[in-house]
Parts: structure tokens; C-alpha cells; sequence
């Protein structure tokens, strides 16, 4: 039995026994698989592994003075990399290392985190030296007395906690349900002292998860929520009201975010004569269909903050199009600039933005339903600046009460440091 679960967990869990050579060939035969990779790490052979690699990192000659080790994927431009460097920065005195265990597109977001943390981009170490990388992270990181670690969105973390010794303090953070976090951190769910999430949502579909797999219900009480932060500006920025309505999506051209359906309702309000600018930031241009991409305004990726204030700053509606979320860090951006949100309502969304109170909600459906709706609620507000007004306002009323982050530092020391030394048999007990 795998530790937190009970004797009547389901296979959802993925606890078969596999033999090393029958997974290695799956991968030649497959290609790079997550599930795969997580299945190796439970067998026999890849433990051996870890075991003859651990004094390797326990022997190395350097020390990390702060103990603390964080682990994420990227330090590219997006709302869930922003929210780690968010994170480490509530650490700056301690002089924390962080290391990122993926390929990042670019560099851009390095600048975020803390100058006096140290930053290890040694990705390819830590992927193609698998199994053995492990082994060493894990002897080095024991050999600190207090040592603590923290992970989100890094498959590397998950595989590294089974190695961990029992005074290492094991948190992670979920951005949201319906990834692949959630499903290859599910077999060391019970060797977590705590998780984070965002919303109340998150821990609904956890909570769920966890009853479907056979998870033990205590579990769930080492969940805690912890919003996001945005900088909200003292005063309530008033927006100008040129004729044409100004439309914005920032983010990632990822499949959930189905950014070429913004496209298609560009399209759309070109056709119906709806006065509008339709701006995309971030890597959209091949998300969007190729006949709709010249009704839409194309920034790309912008990482200087100044850049992004005047997008906010000129935008009057915000749009997200996305089949899954967690909160996303751009909704709370443009709520706090009075930008009005239009989103589908997925995920932690409903829980902020509420329907014609302070922003629009679309049903999530059919593809041409959503466009349908996202082009009727540009058209209201093109038609209806003093509704757009009111939600504008709104949006930034409800930012500046939610998203301030006045104690997000506070409970992200509570959680990752956890309690303070009690015995001397260990500093966690799980």
C-alpha cells in the first residue's frame, strides 16, 4: 500500500507493479511519457539507483545556508511563473536556491525572483539524468538538518519526494484541477506535510479525487488555500471612452485557453458592424485561425512591466475563453485596472468574478456557444458604457478588498516553514 491511501485505493492511483525493462520500453516504443516516468520510479530497479546515487550528493562540497530548496519548471513569461517568483521573494532574507527542472522558452521572468537567491537552470542535468539526478538532489538536500523543499508544476519534485528523509518539510502548490499535477503528484499525496491551492474550487475537485482513489480523508486537511496577489492601484483608474471598444486576452496560446475562439468573435463583431479592437498578448499568433488573425491586434509576449500597464491601462474588457482554470493571475490584473472580466465560468473563476455584478460569466459548451456569448456580451458593453462603467468599477472594488496580498507573504512562511522544531525525532511527522 502506497503511504496514505487506503487498502481499497483504486488503479486510478496507477500502483501496479511494472517491471523496469517492460516501462523503458514503453518509453523507446512511446516516446516521453509523465506517467511512465512516474511508474519507473517505484520500481525496484530505479530505487537501487536512487540508493547508489544519494551519497554522491551527500558528499558535495557546498552547503545551502538557507535549507530551503524550490523547484519549478520554467522561468519563462506566464501567470503561474509569476506567482512562484511571488512566492521565493517572500524569502529573500533566507537566500533560498531554486531550480528549474524544464526547458523554459526564454529568460524572461528570471528577473522576478530575488538577487540573493540563488537560481540553478540546470534542467538538463536534472531530466536526462534521471534516475541518478534524483538520488544525488535527494542526498544532498538530507544531509541539511532542517532542511524544506517546495514544488508546483515540476514532475522532478514528485519523483525527488519519495527520497526525501523524514525531517525534510515537503509542501507543493496546485494552481488548478485538471492538468497533470494533479495526477503524477497523486501517489506521494500522503508524504506532503501540507498543499497549497488557490481557490476553494481546487480543494472540492481534490476532495473528490481523493475519494475516488482511495486517498484517506485526513489528507484533505492538510490543504490550505491561498490566493494569489496582484499590485492594485491606490486610486481607481478612470478609464477614457473613445468610440471603439477596446478587447484584451493576455496569456498563453495553450490548447484550454482556446484562444481562437477570441479570434473567431473578432471575426464575428467585425461582420455584425460591433465597434471594437481585439488585442492579444502572449504567444498567440498560431492559436489563432488563420482567416481571423487580421481582425485581432498581435503584441506578443511583453515582460516589461511598463508595457503591460498601458495595455490594462487602454483595455476596457478582458476576455478568457479557457476550458479549464485555476484563478488566473490576469484576471486579477485587469479587475484591479477596472478592466472588466468576461470569462467562461471554469474553475476558481465564479468564485471572484460574479455575472453582471462585477464582470460578464460564459457558459462553458460548444465552441460556437461560447462565441456566441462572448460576442453578445462585447456588443452590451460597446452599447452600454454606463453598465460598463458600473462593472468597471466594480471589478476594481472587489480587487482592491481580495487582491492586495496584504497577508500572502505571512501564509506562505506559515505553510512552507511549518511549525518550529518540538522533539528530537524529527521536525515532521506524517
Amino acid at each position: 500500500m502506497v503511504f496514505g491511501f487506503t487498502n481499497e485505493s483504486k488503479d486510478c492511483l496507477n500502483t501496479r507493479r511494472r517491471g523496469f525493462l517492460r516501462l523503458v520500453f514503453r518509453l523507446a516504443r512511446d516516446g516521453y511519457s509523465d506517467a511512465v516516468v512516474c511508474d519507473l520510479n517505484r520500481t525496484l530497479t530505479v530505487r537501487l539507483l536512487v540508493a547508489i546515487a544519494k551519497p554522491f550528493g551527500f558528499l558535495l562540497p557546498f552547503v545551502n545556508g538557507s535549507s530551503l530548496f524550490f523547484f519549478f519548471p520554467f522561468m519563462h513569461v506566464g501567470g503561474a511563473e509569476r506567482v512562484h517568483a511571488d512566492i521565493v521573494n517572500c524569502f529573500a532574507k533566507e537566500k533560498p536556491w531554486v531550480f528549474f527542472t524544464k526547458k523554459s522558452r526564454n529568460g524572461k521572468f528570471k528577473a522576478l525572483f530575488p538577487e540573493a537567491s540563488r537560481l540553478f537552470n540546470i534542467w538538463p542535468l536534472l531530466k536526462y539524468g534521471y534516475p541518478l539526478s534524483v538520488g544525488i538532489m535527494a542526498g544532498y538536500i538530507n544531509r541539511h538538518k532542517n532542511a524544506v523543499v517546495f514544488g508546483s508544476n515540476s514532475l522532478f519534485y514528485y519523483l525527488l519526494i519519495p527520497y526525501l528523509a523524514p525531517h525534510v518539510r515537503r509542501t507543493d502548490l496546485l494552481h488548478a484541477f485538471g492538468g497533470a499535477s494533479d495526477e503524477f503528484s497523486l501517489p506521494v499525496v500522503g508524504e506532503l506535510d501540507q498543499r497549497v491551492v488557490v481557490t476553494e474550487k481546487t480543494v472540492q475537485d481534490l476532495a473528490l479525487q481523493y475519494r475516488a482513489c482511495g486517498v484517506e480523508g485526513h489528507l484533505l486537511d492538510r490543504i490550505a488555500v491561498i490566493g494569489n496577489k496582484v499590485p492594485v492601484p491606490e486610486k481607481y483608474p478612470e478609464k477614457d471612452s473613445p468610440a471603439g471598444l477596446e478587447v484584451v486576452f493576455i496569456g498563453r496560446g495553450a490548447p484550454e485557453k482556446r484562444v481562437h475562439l477570441v479570434g473567431r468573435a473578432a471575426s464575428s463583431c467585425k461582420v455584425k458592424g460591433v465597434p471594437v479592437q481585439v488585442i492579444l498578448v502572449g504567444d498567440t499568433w498560431d492559436a489563432v485561425e488563420p482567416n481571423d488573425r487580421e481582425n485581432c491586434l498581435f503584441r506578443g509576449e511583453l515582460s516589461d512591466a511598463g508595457e503591460l500597464e498601458k495595455i490594462y491601462s487602454d483595455a476596457d474588457v478582458f476576455v478568457l475563453t479557457s476550458s479549464r482554470e485555476g484563478f488566473p493571475l490576469v484576471v486579477m490584473e485587469a479587475m484591479a485596472h477596472g478592466v472588466v472580466p468576461v470569462c467562461t465560468a471554469v474553475g476558481g473563476i465564479p468564485f471572484h468574478v460574479r455575472h453582471e455584478n462585477n464582470g460578464l460569466l460564459l457558459e462553458d459548451g460548444a465552441e460556437e456557444r461560447v462565441v456566441e456569448q462572448l460576442v453578445a456580451a462585447i456588443a452590451r458593453l460597446a452599447e452600454n458604457r454606463g453598465e460598463l462603467a458600473e462593472l468597471s468599477r466594480a471589478a476594481f472594488d472587489y480587487a482592491v478588498r481580495h487582491f492586495s496580498g496584504a497577508h500572502f507573504c505571512t501564509a506562505y512562511r506559515e505553510v512552507i516553514l511549518g511549525p518550529e522544531p518540538a522533539t528530537d525525532s524529527g521536525r515532521h511527522k506524517r
